[in-house]
């Protein structure tokens, strides 16, 4: 479990990965030791399941964002579609979902024509894939890391 002093920290670092164990342990009104005890410890029990860079999409030209959902003959039949789907080109995120589709593909591309290539040379080609619908987004109004954005101190809901 996490007490109010490791959520004040993950808060921090979700803010800023880079921010000096000095600092945070300023903030918290902690001594730095303490912070680093905790933030190993949270990183040992995979509370902390990592550290990224965020990097803008456009200086790698990938400025197209789309959502591809992709339904699969056979959900539970053997071919294993998501390590088929794995490999896709400027694949950021792949989701296995409930509902009318089965996968859910976050897939950066430089415009309309490397996507659609992306489709029909990749993911068309699956042999378990019976359909694919793609949504392009127009304009990112909110995007956080994991847990960015809620509440930490807050007491869960339920």
């Amino acid at each position: 479990m996490i007490d109010i002093k490791d959520r004040e920290i993950l808060s921090i670092l979700l803010d800023d990965a880079a921010v000096s164990k000095a600092e945070i342990a300023r903030r918290v009104g902690l001594a730095a030791s303490a912070v680093s005890e905790r933030i190993r410890r949270m990183e040992a029990e995979n509370i902390v399941q990592g550290y990224e860079v965020r990097i803008d999409p456009r200086a790698l030209d990938k400025p197209l964002l789309a959502f591809v959902f992709v339904t699969d003959a056979k959900p539970s039949q053997g071919f294993d579609t998501a390590a088929a789907l794995e490999g896709i080109t400027g694949l950021e995120e792949l989701h296995k979902i409930a509902g009318e589709d089965c996968y859910l593909l976050k897939i950066r591309a430089a415009d309309t024509d490397e996507l659609n290539a992306i489709i029909e040379k990749q993911i068309n080609p699956v042999q378990s894939v019976t359909r694919v619908r793609t949504t392009i987004v127009l304009k990112s109004v909110a995007e956080r890391a994991c847990l960015a954005g809620h509440d930490l101190h807050a007491a869960p809901l339920r």
